[in-house]
């Protein structure tokens, strides 16, 4: 008897504790310095590891130069790295990259090549004039990046989100609702339509967003 009043006891605490928590993990909106902190350190924290991951690939060159790859192994080097190119290196050795890109893909019967490198190759453009000051020339390439006939990696795991993560901080949020509204040509699963389901309401309500799954709990937490 006294084990099982022991017992209840603690799962009584346990819901307590549980439901402080989750009180106390709510936000009062979307300007609570709280929920400003939490994305601010959730960004550079994707930012830190994007590059760390770039790093670790170029010293895996260091082993193996890219020269000495074969076609397929330079293709999933450039699928991964063409985008994180544009971002870190200088413009010289990001335009090289997305060359290789192009002409590894043009090689290829039309009916084999990839959906994935026009979206990145517009992406990886649109980070170089983001990169030179030209805003306007990014978002042209933002939304020229949607012209594709998708892929299974895009279809599954949607479009870049790196590019538009530091658009929406500058301030360009219609550019950003458009890019998601025509990536639903390709990415369109019930998780797909969710998840820009609630950065279409975050946009509006002008909230600092990841752009990406952790999003959704945010919303819950902001009331949204």
């Amino acid at each position: 008897m006294e084990v099982h009043t022991q017992m209840k006891l603690l799962l009584i605490i346990t819901l307590i504790l549980f439901t402080q928590i989750t009180f106390a993990e709510k936000y009062s909106g979307c300007e609570d310095p709280k929920y400003i902190s939490y994305v601010s350190k959730r960004l550079a924290f994707i930012e830190k590891k994007k590059k760390e991951g770039y790093e670790k690939s170029l010293n895996d060159l260091k082993t193996t130069p890219f020269k000495s790859l074969n076609d397929m192994e330079k293709q999933l080097f450039l699928f991964s790295n063409t985008v994180l190119s544009a971002r870190f290196d200088s413009e010289k050795i990001a335009l090289k990259n997305i060359l290789r890109y192009e002409q590894i893909d043009s090689k290829k019967p039309s009916y084999a090549k990839s959906g994935d490198v026009p979206h990145e190759v517009n992406i990886a453009r649109g980070w170089i004039a983001l990169n030179s000051g030209n805003d306007k020339e990014a978002i042209r390439y933002l939304l020229d990046s949607t012209k594709t006939k998708g892929s299974p990696v895009l279809g599954s795991f949607g479009p870049d989100k790196t590019l538009i993560r530091e658009l929406y901080k500058q301030g360009n949020k219609d550019s950003v609702l458009k890019y998601l509204k025509l990536s639903e040509s390709f990415w369109n699963t019930e998780s797909a339509k969710n998840e820009i389901r609630i950065w279409r309401t975050m946009i509006m309500n002008d909230c600092p967003i990841q752009f990406s799954f952790w999003d959704t709990t945010s919303i819950e937490k902001l009331g949204l």
